[in-house]
Formats: structure tokens, C-alpha cells, sequence
């Protein structure tokens, strides 16, 4: 690691679109780094630029210009996209070797995705530490659904064999690595949730003119911000909507604001008009990212209607960011950062009978919101801004120096 004020450089690998949630963070660990004094290059498959200036961007979005292989890749049958990703490896190596021909790295950071190997073997050839990012392993649910899982395991076992540090979004998932390969050295293992770009904290917002745009001015407004996928399992929304309309149909004030697009919107539609409260279910669309923070300053409440127990939730830290209490389901990725703050604001996860009560009880007690979130909001500022979790990294790189 660089010492005495000297510059240093990362060698970053990511084999993903960039855009979405998975930028945000993609961008948020790039620029912390930037930040901390390392330059980063990028071996990424789409392209020789900077990936981050597509963090946030709507993947659903049919206006965007795709690449090639962004248009072909959703007619490719599941089994041949496996192997492809496999073979993706070969690729990746022959880059891997051309970069640090021309350029000395202090440590390779990898997102980690299934079925790669190829940073595991270039760490260990030339000596360079290794920090895998892990958001989910091996046989865990896919949109894409699992296929040749044999094979995405034996990769995996070797990358994490090969790491020097393997952050983790959840305690979750640090036990189902240290369960699935028993001869990984746990005390390479640290959990370090996601979090938010400390401009969260600087930027001005208007949420007051969303409201006025929006004719929710006096509204108590709930939130969601994210995409509706056809896949009903990922944000639950169709389990949701018609829990929540139950729940806040008594109360004439409360509306729902739902923040983006995709193929799944007009199922939600439905569920509004066939249970009568379509005219407070707000969808403004799709929104850029620098426009995020306006939507989220215009709720009163966030809302994650369902996440599972190894995922870390972009958008509960962008809540907290905001100062926004938060309806959430007790999965510990959540109840570990927010539940000693808020915890009767959390339900049961997939529990109908939880979420009602829950969305009862937070609307009566709507007088401490403020007060519940300015507490969210400092313990955003002290632990989960990116560049605190790139001190972590850089922390937990010269230990292993020691």
C-alpha cells in the first residue's frame, strides 16, 4: 500500500452492465478510492471507458443505445450464457496480463459475479492482493435462474481461495461462504453493508416541488424507489400493494409514491385500480440519478417490501441518507443497521398479518419520524458513506501486510 502521502493504483474488474443499483455501488467504491489517492483502471467487458457514468442508469430504459452484446445477451438460452460466462475467464486473463504489463497495481478489486477465477489466478501469479466484493455466492436465486452450478462453485472455491480480503454485504453471507467451503480461511471474511456517496450529504434537493408537481403536497407520502421486474420474488411489490392498500385505506392522507419503471409496472397498476386506489398510487416514472435525491426528499417514509437475508439494500442507506424513517422486513442485512433505531418500523418478513400491524402502528406514530430520522441519517454520516468502507478495505489490505 502507498505510503507518505504517495499515489497508488487499483486494478478494477466488473463484469456487469454498470448500470442500476449495482453501479451506485460500483461508482460509490471508485470514487472512494479516487478519493483515498489511488487512480483506478477498469477491465470490463462493455467497453474502454469509466463504467461508473452508467451507475443508476434504468436497464428497462428502451430509448438507451445498447452495445451488441447488451442486445443479444436475453435471446441467449440460460445454459449457453453459463458456459459463456465460464469462458468469459479466457478473456479476461489476456486483459488481466496486458494491464499489469503496463502498469504496477497495489491490489486488484473485484464485484464479484458467478463463475469467475481469472483475477484468483492472476493474483496469485504475480503476487498482487486481492479484494473480492461479494453481494451473493454460488446457488443462490439468479433472475436469470442457476445452470452448470457444479461449475460456478469449483470457480468460486478457487477466486475466494486466491483472495486476500472477501467483503461480504451481510453476516449471511460470511456463514454460507465459511458452510460451503469449510477450508476458506474465515478471518479473511468482513461484513461491509453497502452505503452512500457522501455528495448524499452536500447536494441540494427539492423534494417540496415533487410534491408540488406531484399534487401531494399535504399527502403523508410512503416511498419506493427502484425497478419493477416481472420477476415477482425480487422486490415483492405484488405481495405488498395489496397489504399496504389495506392497511392505509382508512387513513384519506397516505399515498404511495412509486418511483421507476419496468415490465412489471402495469401488473401493479392493476392491483391500485382493482382495489380502488389507483388515485393514490403515484408512478412518476423513471428517474436519472441526480434527480433521486428530489423523490426521496418529497417521501415521508422509504420502503423495502421485501429484500432476503443476504442482500444489503442500496436504497435503505439512500433512506437514511435523506432522513427517512423506513418500512422494512426484519431480514438482519436490515435489522443489524437500523433495528435499535427503529425497530417497531419493521415487519416480519412475507408476513401479511406483520405488515398490516406495522403499517398501522408507523402511521400513528408519524409525530417521531423526524426525530427517527435524523437519527438514521447521523449514523449514515458515521459508518456507511463508500469512503469509510474504502478506509475498511485499505485498513484490512495493510494488516495482511504485517
Amino acid at each position: 500500500m502507498p505510503e507518505n502521502g504517495k499515489s497508488g493504483k487499483v486494478l478494477y474488474h466488473l463484469r456487469t452492465q454498470g448500470s442500476g443499483s449495482e453501479g451506485i455501488h460500483v461508482r460509490g467504491m471508485v470514487k472512494a478510492f479516487r478519493s483515498l489517492g489511488y487512480g483506478v483502471d477498469f477491465i470490463w467487458p462493455l467497453g474502454e471507458g469509466d463504467p461508473t457514468v452508467r451507475a443508476g442508469d434504468n436497464p428497462y430504459d428502451r430509448k438507451r443505445r445498447k452495445s451488441a452484446v447488451e442486445l443479444i445477451i436475453p435471446f441467449i438460452p440460460g445454459l449457453v450464457f453459463a458456459f459463456m460466462e465460464y469462458c468469459y475467464n479466457f478473456w479476461a486473463l489476456r486483459r488481466f496480463s496486458a494491464a499489469i504489463k503496463n502498469e504496477k497495481y497495489d491490489f486488484i478489486y473485484e464485484r464479484h459475479f458467478f463463475f469467475s477465477w481469472a483475477s484468483g489466478h492472476v493474483a496469485k501469479k504475480y503476487g498482487i492482493p486481492l479484494v473480492v466484493e461479494v453481494n451473493e455466492i454460488a446457488g443462490f436465486e439468479r433472475v436469470r435462474g442457476n445452470h452448470l452450478s457444479g461449475l460456478a462453485r469449483r470457480c468460486e472455491h478457487s477466486l475466494f481461495r486466491n483472495a486476500t480480503v472477501i467483503s461480504v454485504v451481510s453476516i449471511f453471507l460470511k456463514e454460507k461462504i465459511v458452510e460451503q467451503y469449510p477450508d476458506i480461511d474465515g478471518e479473511k471474511i468482513h461484513v461491509i453493508p453497502n452505503g452512500v456517496d457522501e455528495d448524499f450529504f452536500t447536494n441540494p434537493v427539492d423534494g417540496a416541488r415533487v410534491r408540488e408537481e406531484l399534487g401531494i403536497e399535504d399527502k403523508v407520502v410512503f416511498g419506493f424507489i427502484g425497478f419493477f421486474l416481472h420477476v415477482k420474488t425480487w422486490h415483492a411489490l405484488e405481495w405488498f400493494l395489496p397489504i399496504f392498500i389495506e392497511a392505509a385505506k382508512g387513513y384519506d392522507d397516505v399515498v404511495l409514491l412509486l418511483v421507476g419503471d419496468g415490465p412489471g409496472r402495469e401488473n401493479l397498476e392493476e392491483i391500485g385500480r382493482s382495489m380502488g386506489f389507483e388515485d393514490r398510487m403515484i408512478f412518476p416514472g423513471a428517474v436519472t440519478n441526480d434527480k433521486i435525491g428530489n423523490y426521496i426528499d418529497a417521501m415521508d417514509v422509504g420502503v423495502i417490501p421485501h429484500t432476503n437475508e443476504y442482500r444489503s439494500p442500496i436504497k435503505l442507506f439512500e433512506y437514511m441518507a435523506y432522513g427517512k424513517p423506513i418500512l422494512a422486513p426484519s431480514q438482519e442485512p436490515v435489522e443489524s443497521v437500523i433495528g435499535s433505531i427503529q425497530d417497531m418500523y419493521l415487519f416480519e418478513t412475507k408476513s401479511a398479518e406483520s405488515l398490516k400491524n406495522t403499517v398501522v402502528a408507523m402511521i400513528t406514530d408519524r409525530q417521531n419520524w423526524p426525530e427517527t430520522g435524523k437519527r438514521l441519517k447521523n449514523l449514515t454520516i458515521s459508518s456507511f458513506t463508500y469512503k469509510k468502507h474504502g478506509e475498511t478495505i485499505l485498513h484490512l489490505l495493510k494488516r495482511k501486510e504485517i
